[in-house]
Parts: C-alpha cells; sequence; structure tokens
C-alpha cells in the first residue's frame, strides 16, 4: 500500500488535489477531521482539552467549538503547543488504525491530508510526501473567500505553520497552485502517472 502525506499552508489549495485523488481512486484520510473526531465527547483527548482550557470552549450539546478554541490557541503560542500536545498523538492513534484497516481491506493508495504534517511527526508514516504551496496574495484571497477569515486571523494561522521554505525543502514534491483549478488537476493527473511502481488504482 503506498501512503502519500499530503501538506502544505492554510489556503494553498490541498483539499483540491485531495479531490483530484479521490477520483482517481484514492481513499483520502483528512487529518482536520480526523483530529475532530479525535477530541469528541467521551474521548480523553476531550477530557484534557475541557480540564486545560475550561468548560467554556464547549458548545451547547457539550461538544468542543473549534471556533472558540480556535480563539484560545490561535493568540498564544504556548496554548497552541499544548493543544497541538493533546490532539496530535491523539489523532495519529486514529489514522494509524484507519490505515492498518485500509491494508487489511486491499487498499493500494491512500492519501492523508494534514497541514502540520512535519511539526506533528507524522512523516514517519507516509511513504512520500507532496507540499501544496500558492503566492501568499492568492492565499488570503482564499481563505477570505472560503471561510470569512480576516486578514489578521489568516496571517496568524499562517505564522504557526511550518514556512514554505522548509517544507519545500523536506518535501519529495512540490505542487505549484498559482494558476486555475484546470491547470492544478492536470498537473495532479501528471504527477499521479509519473510514479514509479506505485500499486493500482483500488478496487471499486
Amino acid at each position: 500500500m503506498l501512503v502519500i502525506g499530503l501538506t502544505g499552508g492554510i489556503g494553498t489549495g490541498k483539499t483540491e488535489v485531495a479531490h483530484v485523488l479521490q477520483e482517481l481512486g484514492v481513499v483520502v484520510i483528512e487529518a482536520d477531521k480526523i483530529a475532530h473526531q479525535s477530541y469528541g465527547p467521551g474521548t480523553e483527548a476531550h477530557t484534557a482539552i475541557v480540564n486545560r482550557f475550561g468548560s467554556d470552549v464547549l458548545d451547547d450539546t457539550g461538544a468542543i467549538d473549534r471556533s472558540l478554541l480556535g480563539k484560545i490557541v490561535f493568540s498564544n503560542v504556548s496554548h497552541r503547543k499544548e493543544l497541538e500536545a493533546i490532539v496530535w498523538p491523539a489523532a495519529r492513534n486514529w489514522v494509524t488504525a484507519l490505515l492498518v484497516e485500509e491494508e487489511k481491506r486491499g487498499t493500494r493508495n491512500v492519501v492523508i491530508e494534514v497541514p502540520k504534517l512535519f511539526e506533528a511527526g507524522w512523516d514517519e508514516i507516509v511513504d512520500i510526501i507532496w507540499t501544496v504551496e500558492s503566492p501568499q496574495g492568492m492565499i488570503g484571497r482564499r481563505v477570505g473567500q472560503r471561510s470569512g477569515m480576516s486578514e489578521l486571523d489568516t496571517e496568524a494561522r499562517v505564522a504557526a505553520q511550518m514556512p514554505r521554505q522548509k517544507r519545500v525543502e523536506k518535501a519529495d514534491t512540490v505542487i505549484e497552485n498559482d494558476a486555475t483549478l484546470e491547470d492544478l488537476r492536470s498537473q495532479i493527473l501528471k504527477l499521479w502517472e509519473s510514479i514509479p511502481d506505485k500499486p493500482d488504482v483500488n478496487p471499486k
């Protein structure tokens, strides 16, 4: 089974790349969704987060309100690192279990989409690493259109991630998303075909 780590900064286009790979029959694991599940009510991570940041981060259902928690951790580096120390190991355990299940099912290709792949040490559980990069101006526009996030909030999230140059140096392949979606799709299709000795696409 081939496991690709797909990373890149906020607003660079990782999700679009993942969608193209899904069309090719690749199983995509979205780390952000897994992380959210890993600290759902009743989990050890949920208890640890509430104990550290207080019940004010909970919504009316008792789940962690990601927006409220985000305002706390992205305005304070030490708080962000404390949260990451709780969530990253929990999410990694979930992802590792999913990889075991996919291999049992006979899955041939898996992509793990994870923004902080290197920071979290998840480069240890993938075979190859792709990073998606974009010009700073495009990132701001995309994030604003997608989530309505302010320029300051976007900059805070960019600052909390590994700098572009370090990702580029560490990755096996750099995908430049600086044009249209059609150009990006064409780039991914060519990249996929260029992988030597990759397993066949997953069975339908």
